[in-house]
């Protein structure tokens, strides 16, 4: 029972509502105005410093103005997500995502946001891992356990994999990530995945 009427939950809802609440949608001479002092993203990501306004004219700032105007208005309301992966010191990353399409529009489009010291190679492993299980599933493949494992098995193991991570800051984790993936995609047996797992040391653990 909890000391207050309301929950975490509701906190975490009800800023997510007062933070999209505070969104102003600027005019497109306001944005004009502050897009011919900002960098072209596409050229800066190089180490170049050119302004839109060094490249375009009054009339070609507002036309930009317009269209990152029209891009503006039907943006999704994502205070709520903002507000949940803050309060779990999680960051979004802007590398990382899955789009799915049908035909010439997208149906669904998976972000994915992570702990802030998570290696670039877990990151990696995880996003692949996500990715081609989705694959699989829209191709309508079954994978089949072998040997007899069950998925409680399965799942106890994954379960015991990832609460060594969770303290593991050594070149452990690596390896153990890679062994998530195979014993998730019926790769190894568990029997095999226990006796690798019994290898790996984790400075830490």
């Amino acid at each position: 029972m909890t000391e207050t009427p309301y929950t975490d939950d509701d906190l975490r809802t009800e800023a997510g509502l007062a933070l999209s609440a505070l969104v102003h949608l600027p005019t497109v001479e306001e944005i004009a105005t502050s897009l011919r002092d900002s960098y072209v993203p596409h050229l800066h990501a190089d180490g170049d410093q050119t302004t839109w306004g060094d490249l375009l004219d009054h009339d070609g700032l507002t036309e930009a103005a317009r269209q990152i105007h029209e891009l503006m208005i039907p943006a999704a309301p994502v205070g709520e997500w903002a507000v949940r992966l803050g309060a779990d010191g999680l960051e979004p990353s802007t590398e990382h995502a899955i789009a799915l399409d049908a035909g010439t529009r997208p149906i669904a489009r998976i972000h994915f946001a992570f702990e802030p010291d998570m290696p670039k190679e877990m990151r990696i492993s995880f996003v692949e891992g996500v990715g081609a299980e989705i694959h699989r599933a829209l191709d309508g493949e079954e994978t089949e356990p072998e040997d007899g494992d069950s998925d409680s098995d399965v799942f106890d193991l994954i379960s015991d994999i990832a609460s060594r991570l969770r303290d593991a800051t050594d070149s452990g984790e690596y390896q153990a990530v890679g062994l998530i993936y195979e014993l998730a995609n019926w790769h190894k047996t568990v029997a095999e995945a226990r006796a690798e797992l019994a290898e790996i040391r984790f400075r830490h653990v």
